[in-house]
């Protein structure tokens, strides 16, 4: 059974990922692997990978770069920032999967009728599993589009794989909050309904 070389914990024969601690098992060699006299004892904590907070800033820095490329409306920036197998469901028409190109080629048309846009990213979380990196934010973006303005609050999940040493977006799902509730949270009350 190998031994995991950051917390020590005994894994399963074929396991690519650490049980305990996440960190990648597949591609040891025989002197990579924690010795027994050097494993962990049970009835302490496996110390915490000392590259997990890294990883978790470059991977939303990889997602503020996104967004800046929009508010910056830089095709270059924001694709270099996408995998080859990118898609998305995106918050505005159309709503089915946008594929890469015809989801990069929607957005950048956009770039010509968008002004004034501006972003904000909350509880933002991410989630490590090796090469992969799932990370969920509330976002709340406005902006004018064709001199219409908007003020949107969505739930997205952002999935980013690592390539080359950086992080690139596999698939966005932005999901808008129903517009009662985007009302409760710019208000601050929520609307009654009455009826008809």
């Amino acid at each position: 059974m190998p031994k995991c070389p950051t917390c020590g914990t005994e894994n399963e024969e074929g396991n690519t990922l650490c049980r305990q601690c996440r960190t990648r098992l597949s591609g040891l060699t025989q002197d990579q692997a924690v010795p027994d006299n050097q494993a962990v004892p049970q009835n302490q904590t496996a110390p915490k990978i000392q590259t997990g907070s890294s990883l978790e800033d470059d991977v939303k820095n990889a997602v503020v770069k996104r967004f800046d490329g929009i508010k910056n409306k830089d095709e270059a920036a924001v694709k270099a920032l996408m995998d080859e197998g990118y898609d998305k469901f995106d918050d505005w028409a159309p709503y089915q999967r946008q594929e890469g190109a015809q989801a990069l080629e929607n957005e950048f048309s956009a770039f010509k009728v968008l002004s004034n846009y501006t972003y904000e990213l909350k509880d933002f979380k991410v989630n490590v599993l090796g090469d992969l990196a799932i990370a969920t934010f509330t976002m709340h973006y406005q902006g004018t589009m064709r001199n219409e303005q908007f003020n949107v609050t969505s739930r997205v999940t952002t999935v980013l794989r690592k390539q080359d040493s950086a992080w690139r977006v596999v698939h966005e799902h932005f999901s808008r909050f129903p517009e009662e509730r985007q009302q409760q949270r710019q208000f601050g009350r929520p609307r009654v309904r009455f009826p008809v």
